[in-house]
């Protein structure tokens, strides 16, 4: 498996991870189409779902307040559509070092650095045609308090968009 590649199954196990504590499924579509590399499911309440995107890097991509992403165009574009189901980007910083990702004992897991998470709906078109660079706040750490928490908005937000019957 190429470097890519392990970026990308250790980021979506970041992800499980964080959903599992949540109390959250993560679903996996089959084909990525549509910048959409899975779902995140909650089993209570009125059901509520989030699509994400998922990137990782090992490049030094944060700033003091921010995380500067590349994303490409089509990414960009699928993630601030108007759609029914929330999307989020969701980008996992892991260290340069590949054996410095993930350590373990029998005592803890231990997966290095973190997960940022943005929306991208509403975002104004751009005028590149390869890349635009995302910043995410720091703030954003993609946890399981935050995730229970956009969860809750995704519930909120569908209930404002319901008609009366």
């Amino acid at each position: 498996m190429d470097a890519n590649t392990r970026k990308e199954r250790f980021s979506l196990a970041y992800i499980s991870a964080v959903a599992a504590k949540a109390g959250f499924d993560v679903v996996e579509p089959k084909v990525d189409t549509d910048s959409i590399d899975g779902m995140l499911i909650s089993h209570a309440g009125r059901r509520p779902r989030i699509e994400f995107q998922a990137k990782a890097t090992s490049r030094e991509v944060r700033g003091e307040d921010d995380i500067a992403f590349p994303l490409s165009i089509k990414n960009y574009d699928d993630l601030r559509a108007d759609v029914i189901v929330p999307r989020i980007l969701i980008v996992v910083v892991l260290p340069m070092v590949e054996e410095d990702w993930l350590t373990q004992s029998e005592d803890e897991l231990v997966l290095r650095h973190c997960g940022y998470f943005l929306s991208l709906y509403g975002q104004p078109e751009s005028e590149n045609t390869a890349t635009v660079t995302v910043r995410i706040p720091r703030t954003n750490r993609f946890d399981p308090a935050m995730l229970e928490a956009l969860m809750n908005t995704a519930a909120l937000d569908y209930d404002a968009t319901r008609t009366e019957r």
